[in-house]
């Protein structure tokens, strides 16, 4: 539901190597994606500017959210796609409506508790926990001491976690995959909006001195490579970046430079590394620079 996964995870052709194992695969967006090609069945999703319901943020601060327009012929808000789902299996969910589905959680769930439609809708966005409909929500956790034993904040060193793998003469230099200013994400709706002419294709950036080491200058086209596949971009000289270190986004389907990374990730949060491919130095062929990488794990 509503996740690029082809493009936005690390190593893609793993990504998509599991996707076609799915028996059954659904993908549930609002636009066509890389991820909808693969699957056998695409649920048309309605934006947010189409529902009906609420939004909760890092500040957990439930917002409700109201319909603007009317979603497009064919899409269906989240609610009624799941909703029509479990009738289709035989179950029916018990809410008729975003806002009874919220009464629902607020009866399952003490720290939601004080929280529904009407109140939102009364008092603007509440905060949880917020555990009676008397009350106003939480703000801010944690006032008069933590949730541990002693009321106080145990803080650790951490230990140091090498790369899954290390520098070494072949490949010397790192490639750190990201988004840019103009693109959200994979781009499947920010592509679609005036903010492509901000950012209308996809580059790798390099530092002006490796850049002279490599004999390559912006505009030139170079090719990324990792052991787990290659990618064409142009290069972009500019001294955003560290020495030893290149950029490039993944907002591009035509471009998928998490094909390039691993699937190495932090042992403790489970996110991917966020240093992907090392690169080595390059030589132009044909007026094109090859660029061969490999990744640094988390």
């Amino acid at each position: 539901m509503g996740e690029e996964v082809a493009v936005s995870d690390p190593k893609s052709a793993h990504v998509r190597e599991a996707l076609a194992s799915c028996e059954l695969l659904i993908c549930h967006d609002l636009f066509p994606s890389e991820t909808a090609r693969v699957a056998d069945i695409v649920f048309p999703a309605a934006a947010f500017l189409e529902k009906d319901g609420t939004f909760v943020n890092f500040d957990r601060r439930f917002q409700r959210v109201r319909p603007a327009v009317a979603p497009p012929a064919g899409a269906w808000t989240d609610f009624d796609i799941i909703s029509s789902v479990a009738r289709a299996m035989g179950v029916e969910l018990g809410c008729a409506t975003p806002s009874e589905a919220m009464d629902e959680c607020a009866r399952l769930a003490p720290l939601f508790a004080g929280i529904s439609h009407r109140r939102l809708d009364r008092e603007g966005p509440l905060h949880w926990p917020c555990p009676d409909r008397n009350q106003s929500g939480q703000a801010t956790l944690y006032l008069e001491g933590f949730a541990t034993g002693d009321g106080r904040a145990h803080l650790a060193p951490v230990p140091y976690l090498a790369p899954g793998e290390a520098i070494d003469a072949d490949y010397p230099y790192v490639l750190v995959t990201g988004r840019r200013l103009a693109h959200y994400n994979t781009g499947s709706m920010t592509r679609r909006t005036p903010d492509i002419d901000l950012s209308p294709r996809e580059s790798v950036d390099l530092h002006p001195q490796d850049a002279v080491t490599m004999g390559v200058r912006t505009g030139d086209t170079v090719e990324v490579r990792s052991r787990r596949g290659a990618v064409r971009l142009t290069a972009t000289v500019t001294d955003e970046t560290a020495p030893g270190t290149a950029f490039c986004d993944f907002h591009f389907p035509h471009a998928p430079v998490n094909a390039l990374t691993s699937a190495r990730t932090d042992e403790d949060t489970g996110c991917p590394s966020t240093r992907s491919p090392r690169w080595r130095s390059a030589r132009l062929l044909d007026s094109r620079v090859v660029i061969v990488q490999r990744p640094t794990g988390s």
